[in-house]
């Protein structure tokens, strides 16, 4: 059932999620939507690039109710090789830790078998707290506690610092909590997954018949997606709810319209008040207006083409002593700001040292720019060489111009030791009685003074 590749993997893709990149974001944006949420705690995400562009009291830890179904499709579809034909038999073990009958969504039994996928539907489409249990009561072999421990060890691992589980459902308590920003960190996480954003995107969906219940249909908790609702907003494509009267009304949501791509976290919107429950969902009605004036009043703008210089460094060491290097983006910086910003909203701040030595490679990472938005800092972004720059070595430091003077000296060694060995012959030859030597005395010279007699 488990399978620890799927794990690692899975783990892998957490690692690079939370990854630093080439541009990192300084801190959250939050423009002037032109309303103050009726939710405790809101972050307002473009996904295309990771940066909020809205936020109040996003860190604030708060009960998260059903929101922590997230948490709980991430650990399992981790361990899950292929939900769909894994057939799964609920256990009245998994059933035992419901409080009591109000919790029960979905109507689950005791020896009743579905596949893990259909489960999945079940816990996410109308947030069924007993599929919840079930699925993690299978993942877990039995050991829901371990479970849970597990979603704590992920929260971590995706760099969450204001959340912690108690439970796989979202049952209420004091150690049950999250934050607007690590929710949405979660869930940008279980985007990445399969499955999670075809199942949450879902307005309804058939659950075909088991062994001992006909067919279920299941209806959307998310409101936005219902057509029939008050609450519909048609660009809405996919979330997760979570009610109760200690956390008021809660909701994860995406939307999508003219490329943008759109993730809103909404957290405590009041359910009672006085005693008497909250009919209008603050978290509906939150997520919904922020979503309309982000694709209404922002517009995504290049503010860092990647192949635009922001600057130039001069570059000691180089052939030519005016060598300048062009500092470019590592990566094209864009952004979700409000419309007026390509006025003269937008500021750049490069930090870059005074010069540059050669060599450089292009790509090489020179400095950053920080990007502003009427003062408020939004990303930062690595500058980089352009292009490379070889530096200038003198000829007598060179490679090639060491071997040749190292070939020339060897050559005249070895002539110098051919002269030598020249000289040193002759030099003997002449001493021994060589041609060219003088001639050795006493040595018999014939002459016609002194030599024998003439006959006439």
């Amino acid at each position: 059932m488990k399978q620890s590749w799927k794990v690692w993997s899975c783990a892998i893709v957490a690692a690079i999620f939370v990854c630093v990149g080439a541009v990192l974001p300084v801190q959250a944006a939050s423009f002037n939507p032109g309303f103050d949420p009726a939710s405790t705690a809101v972050t307002l995400v473009n996904l295309n690039n990771g940066e909020s562009v809205y936020q109040k009291n996003a860190d604030k830890r708060l009960p998260q109710a059903s929101t922590t179904k997230v948490m709980t499709f991430i650990i399992a579809e981790e361990q899950l090789k292929d939900p769909a034909n894994t057939k799964v038999t609920v256990t009245q073990n998994a059933l035992n830790q419901i409080p009591d009958s109000s919790f029960v969504t979905v109507q689950l039994r005791e020896g009743e078998e579905m596949s893990a996928l259909n489960l999945m539907y079940c816990m996410l489409v109308p947030s069924g707290n007993d599929a919840a249990n079930v699925l993690a009561d299978y993942v877990s072999n039995g050991n829901i506690s371990n479970f849970v421990e597990q979603m704590n060890e992920k929260a971590k691992e995706l760099g969450c610092t204001n959340t912690h589980y108690t439970n796989v459902f979202g049952n209420y308590d004091t150690q049950h909590y999250t934050s607007a920003n690590d929710l949405a960190k979660i869930y940008q996480y279980a985007l990445k997954l399969p499955l999670f954003k075809e199942i949450t995107g879902k307005a309804e969906y058939t659950v075909p018949a088991t062994n001992y219940s006909a067919a279920r249909n299941l209806k959307t908790s998310v409101k936005l997606m219902d057509k029939t609702s008050n609450y519909y907003f048609a660009e809405c494509t996919g979330g997760k709810t979570g009610t109760s009267d200690q956390a008021g009304y809660n909701l994860a949501s995406t939307a999508e319209k003219d490329g943008k791509n759109m993730l809103c976290i909404a957290l405590g919107a009041p359910s009672v008040q006085s005693g008497q429950a909250v009919k209008t969902n603050g978290a509906f009605n939150d997520s919904r207006k922020l979503f309309d004036w982000a694709f209404q009043s922002l517009k995504q703008q290049e503010v860092l083409p990647k192949d635009k210089a922001v600057s130039s460094l001069p570059v000691l060491k180089a052939k030519d002593k005016n060598q300048k290097v062009s500092a470019v983006p590592e990566t094209a910086y864009a952004a979700l700001l409000p419309a007026d910003a390509a006025n003269g909203n937008i500021q750049t701040n490069v930090s870059l040292p005074q010069n540059v030595t050669a060599p450089i490679k292009k790509g090489q990472k020179l400095g950053t720019a920080t990007v502003s938005y009427n003062g408020q800092e939004l990303a930062q972004v690595n500058l980089v060489s352009a292009a490379d720059i070889a530096q200038y070595i003198p000829i007598y430091q060179r490679p090639w111009f060491r071997i040749v003077v190292i070939v020339a000296a060897a050559v005249v060694v070895v002539v110098l030791i051919v002269l030598l060995i020249r000289f040193m012959r002759r030099r003997s030859r002449g001493h021994f009685g060589g041609r060219g030597g003088r001639r050795r005395r006493g040595r018999y010279r014939p002459s016609g003074r002194h030599g024998y007699h003439h006959y006439h």
